[in-house]
């Protein structure tokens, strides 16, 4: 029998870390496409939303500057931009008032704001500390690179969320600029430190510069384009991330074939992993296209290539294509699984 559950396991969980500035931008409410991306993050259950400590700090007093500078000047006569950062930053009062007097509602909103990011987007700032075993990465890469001592701790900290934890791979959002034209500009030494390190590096990701793999179509979150379907793009990230990260256990993907009798009643699905020779396998995981599904198949299954029964391992590379029928499946798991595009892994536990 199938079991089809939302609760995903770990290994099918893209880490995704929101940078500070996604984070200040995201309770600022001024960009759509920014928020709606987070939003259908936080809820996709093949998603690990993740942040830190040190994020955290910075982004109590990036917000404790800004609140001061809409409070005391409601009419915004001037923008926040770095020279009213550096004004306020100097003496903490701005347009002639002073934080002292602005305190209690600055605090309040930013306590309401990192209570939304636990409750709401699920991130748990606890999850990555400022420990000491990221003082020497930190360090060398700062010297080793352009990339300043802030972003290079974000980096670390990022894919070291403790003294016992290193990730297998992360996701790092930001609207930085010339913090990723640092890291692509010094692409080998990231690489080398963090290896030297036994650390894997993260990807990068630039929220006003993203591009979808195979169409090739280019987005910005910061820009509103009408009828922009920003969570397609999201899903097809998630999902070239997953066989990326599970790379050792994907099969292919599904295809949709047999209208009746009973190849109507068969799951049909074609390898496209590097190795296209199907093994045995306790069972089938299956990741539905559109990120609304997972299912566990148990086996043991009598596969067919191109019409004949097969005994594993085997290799078709010419026509690597393969069916079979389980019995005991609902109506409605089945009719998921003949969709074209699920994915496809082995499931040994």
């Amino acid at each position: 029998m199938a079991d089809v559950s939302m609760i995903v396991e770990e290994a099918y969980r893209v880490n995704i870390y929101l940078d500070t500035n996604i984070l200040v931008d995201y309770v600022g409410k001024k960009f759509p496409l920014l928020n709606r991306s987070i939003d259908y993050l936080a809820q996709c259950p093949f998603v690990k939303l993740r942040s830190s400590h040190y994020v955290l700090f910075e982004f109590t007093e990036v917000r404790k500057a800004n609140l001061l500078w809409k409070m005391a000047d409601p009419a915004e006569t001037q923008p926040f931009d770095s020279k009213v950062k550096s004004t306020i930053k100097k003496e903490w009062k701005y347009n002639g008032v002073e934080y002292e007097t602005l305190k209690g509602g600055i605090t309040n909103t930013v306590m309401a704001e990192l209570d939304y990011f636990r409750n709401n987007l699920g991130i748990d700032f606890d999850e990555h500390v400022l420990h000491e075993n990221l003082v020497y990465p930190t360090s060398s890469l700062c010297l080793a690179t352009k990339i300043s001592r802030e972003d290079c701790l974000v980096m670390v900290s990022c894919m070291h969320p403790d003294e016992e934890l290193k990730l297998d791979h992360c996701l790092l959002l930001t609207r930085d600029a010339q913090y990723y034209k640092a890291v692509q500009e010094n692409d080998a030494d990231v690489k080398k430190v963090f290896e030297d390190n036994e650390l894997e590096a993260p990807i990068l990701i630039r929220t006003e510069c993203l591009q979808d793999e195979n169409s090739g179509t280019q987005y910005n979150l910061y820009n509103d384009t009408a009828g922009t379907n920003i969570e397609e793009f999201w899903k097809g990230l998630i999902l070239s991330n997953i066989k990326r990260d599970v790379s050792s256990q994907y099969v292919g993907q599904t295809y949709s074939f047999g209208a009746e009798g009973v190849a109507a009643e068969c799951i049909y699905f074609e390898m496209d992993g590097d190795d296209k020779t199907l093994q045995n396998s306790t069972g089938l995981y299956f990741i539905g296209r559109d990120l609304t599904f997972r299912t566990i198949i148990a086996g043991p299954f009598e596969y067919r290539n191109n019409g004949n029964e097969v005994s594993l391992p085997h290799s078709n590379p010419d026509f690597p294509k393969y069916s079979f029928r389980k019995e005991g499946l609902s109506p409605d798991v089945l009719a998921k699984l003949r969709v074209k595009g699920n994915l496809v892994f082995y499931n040994n536990d």
